[in-house]
């Protein structure tokens, strides 16, 4: 099932049988991101269950999901909200992240074929290529499965789980690098480097690369979100 943004009519009830919630609550997950939702803004069952012409099973089940993944927090009888950010919970998400990172970096060095390095080789050059022509969701998708092999290719799917889960939370601060694209430009050549390292099967090296990307990553969107008094 196909769970993009661009699935959803809001004018017109849902066209999906199954698991209604999870698209539902894709939806207001990108409109938490980009700005729609604000923080600590409250947000109604009854106004989502009209907006998207369903009941208010899959609403409460889409709340539950973000409630999990850190987008909204419930308030004892009360009321539903989106929360708002906290400097050190970005930080830790980010420093998890790195070390995942890092460790699924270290873990596919002797996994990945020859194929595999074809087409991350492909995907580093259409980030440079997107980032060049600020096509900023293309270069997203473009390093999302230049990073998609490398967790593959660790052979672990423990890890996977993890790297999933907490790419999931950090998700919430994806409109940073949409908003300030220039301020990662760092980020872009580090493709070309874990590249470099994971073909002379350097595991150390690979897995230092890997955790300093998310690293800078850390760094730039706490420092942006810092300028912005967002915490």
């Amino acid at each position: 099932m196909n769970l993009k943004r661009m699935t959803l009519n809001k004018t017109e009830p849902l066209n999906l049988p199954k698991q209604v919630w999870k698209a539902i609550a894709e939806d207001i997950k990108e409109d938490i991101i980009s700005g729609r939702y604000k923080p600590l803004e409250r947000v109604k069952e009854g106004d989502l269950a009209a907006k998207y012409s369903v009941s208010k099973t899959p609403i409460r089940e889409a709340i539950r999901y973000l409630e999990g993944i850190g987008f909204v927090e419930m308030v004892p009888h009360t009321m539903i909200r989106v929360t708002k950010m906290n400097k050190k919970d970005v930080q830790n998400l980010y420093r998890i992240w790195s070390v995942l990172e890092g460790l699924a970096a270290r873990e596919s060095l002797w996994n990945l074929t020859d194929r595999d390095f074809q087409d991350m080789e492909r995907y580093a050059s259409l980030t440079e290529r997107y980032f060049r022509d600020n096509n900023y969701p293309q270069y997203t998708k473009a390093n999302n499965s230049f990073h998609a092999l490398i967790w593959r290719a660790s052979d672990n799917q423990q890890l996977v789980e993890q790297l999933q889960n907490t790419y999931e939370k950090i998700q919430r601060f994806h409109s940073v690098p949409l908003r300030f694209p220039h301020r990662f430009k760092d980020l872009v050549p580090d493709h070309r480097n874990i590249l470099e390292a994971l073909s002379q099967k350097d595991e150390e090296k690979t897995e230092m690369l890997a955790r300093r990307h998310v690293q800078k990553q850390e760094q730039y969107t706490v420092e942006l979100l810092e300028g912005e008094n967002s915490f």
